[in-house]
């Protein structure tokens, strides 16, 4: 029986650690305290409609990706599981016209000259450098802070058409970027899809990742992936123990003997890997004093450093419609959220997920991005007054729904609502800090670092694991963080890191 590591949390990054540890010989358990393992990477059922809340694309999901081995071993793209590949990134409309950000790079450019040839330079120079940023890889072999002259000359060499994208578009905010074009719907697609502050190459790696192809998305949705990723852990002899909430991670002298669960119940290990959200681990469970300086800093510099989540709403539409595929944004009238007014509408239509809904209904879902101070005014009403609480989230919905009939009046009569959720649900189910479902986002000034170690200053055997910790969050950097953990630990072990 290998040393013992005992895992804080059930999401991606809890069990790509959990996995990558029994695969090492190490005997890992894992605690979550949610009733499912997933984390944020889930879905949930209304009314026979499947709703997904996490996968809107993977990156370097595809041959010749440092992460690709990854997506495939840990079960998001196994052999059998379908991957459906956007058509389009998103569609724009703006005054009668509209625009798609194809898949197909060349289609795109084309469509976007024949709208406003006077922006045709701005255009091809976009283009161009999309196509570089497909080269974007995740460092996914090992830490960053591990890997040495040859490590980083290989992933120079695979990332060196990035240099141009940096060079001209790693300091220009995608307002800025939209200010450089004459046309209005082309100005309007660049700040449609993420907020108008976030650095322009951050959008455009994003749109190389699916212009790639390598940013599909695997059919069964992100529960799905995340519960064949369970059983992977699990086939391996790895444990993990739902509806097992955390107090206290033990820190003495720097060293941990383990954790204490809610109950009172100690549990010692060798190791722990904490793979909750960081605030609320060195908040909740450690002392604020642990956590790493680059963190630190950018949880103390929310100017440069901003966070964002989202009220959403799924409905069930009763019929099939091909004027909505995809994902869109179009104006509508305004309508009062938070106290601001929301005039632009994100739309997304679930048609390519036919395996999850009833036979003739499709499933529209509505994201409306929201800053910090959205999720503190939720809160206040959540915990002063619950039923005030619910009916402002059926009051938003109803106002969303007249949206999208006005933009699409054949859906009069035939939309159900089926579930609404603010940043506060992710707060309550996942602990995560702000309701944020991603990280930090990039702006000027913002936390400059290309992944967070993720080491404590003065504590030998506790590591943290988080896609907070990699710049861009989400899935891969769950992913990679959890395999970076026990590739520390081996290191302690004086083990090879090569898994």
């Amino acid at each position: 029986m290998g040393k013992k590591i005992v895992i804080v949390g059930g999401g991606i990054a809890g069990m790509s650690a959990g996995i990558y540890a029994q695969k090492c010989g190490f005997d890992s358990v894992i605690y979550e305290k949610h009733s499912v393992a997933g984390g944020e990477c889930t879905g949930w059922m209304r009314e026979k409609h499947y709703i997904d809340n996490c996968i809107c694309w993977m990156t370097g999901a595809k041959e010749g990706y440092d992460i690709y081995p990854m997506w495939k071993e840990l079960g998001f793209i196994p052999e059998g599981v379908q991957v459906h590949q956007h058509d389009y990134f998103y569609k724009s409309e703006l005054n009668g016209q509209s625009l798609y950000l194809w898949r197909d790079l060349k289609r795109a450019e084309a469509d976007m000259i024949a709208l406003s040839p006077e922006d045709k330079k701005e255009i091809k120079k976009f283009f161009k450098h999309v196509k570089y940023a497909e080269c974007l890889q995740v460092p996914a072999k090992k830490p960053t802070d591990m890997m040495n002259l040859f490590d980083w000359t290989d992933l120079g060499l695979k990332m060196i058409k990035m240099v141009p994208v940096i060079n001209k578009y790693g300091k220009v905010t995608l307002k800025e970027l939209g200010a450089r074009f004459k046309h209005p719907l082309i100005k309007k697609i660049f700040s449609d899809y993420l907020p108008e502050e976030y650095l322009a190459h951050i959008m455009m790696n994003a749109y190389g990742a699916i212009s790639s192809g390598g940013g599909g998305i695997p059919l069964g949705g992100s529960f799905a992936a995340a519960q064949r990723m369970r059983k992977i852990y699990e086939s391996l002899g790895g444990t993990i123990l739902l509806n097992q909430d955390v107090s206290e991670i033990c820190i003495e002298n720097g060293h941990s003997s383990g954790i204490i669960l809610s109950d009172g119940t100690k549990v010692d290990a060798d190791y722990v890997i904490c793979t909750t959200d960081p605030h609320f681990a060195f908040e909740k469970l450690m002392d604020y004093k642990y956590m790493p300086p680059l963190l630190k800093k950018a949880y103390e510099d929310p100017e440069h450093n901003p966070l964002i989540s989202s009220f959403q709403a799924a409905y069930s539409y009763d019929g099939m419609t091909d004027e909505v595929k995809g994902r869109m944004f179009f104006d509508c009238k305004p309508f009062d959220l938070c106290g601001r007014p929301v005039t632009r509408m994100n739309l997304k239509n679930y048609t390519f997920e036919k395996t999850t809904l009833p036979d003739g209904k499709n499933l529209l879902q509505v994201k409306l991005l929201e800053p910090e101070s959205e999720y503190l005014w939720w809160e206040k009403l959540y915990n002063t007054d619950k039923a005030a609480y619910d009916a402002e989230k059926d009051r938003v919905a109803k106002d969303v729904e007249k949206a999208i009939i006005e933009r699409f009046p054949f859906m009069e009569g035939k939309l159900t609502l089926l579930n609404t959720w603010t940043p506060v649900t992710y707060n309550r189910y996942c602990n995560a800090y702000r309701g944020v479902f991603m990280t930090f986002l990039q702006t000027h000034g913002s936390m400059n670092a290309m992944a967070v170690p993720g080491v404590l200053k003065g504590v030998n055997n506790v590591f943290i694991a988080s896609q907070w910790l990699l710049i861009g969050g989400g899935l891969p950097g769950a992913m990679v963080m959890g395999k970076f953990a026990v590739q520390r630990i081996l290191k302690k072990e004086k083990r090879s890191i090569k898994i």
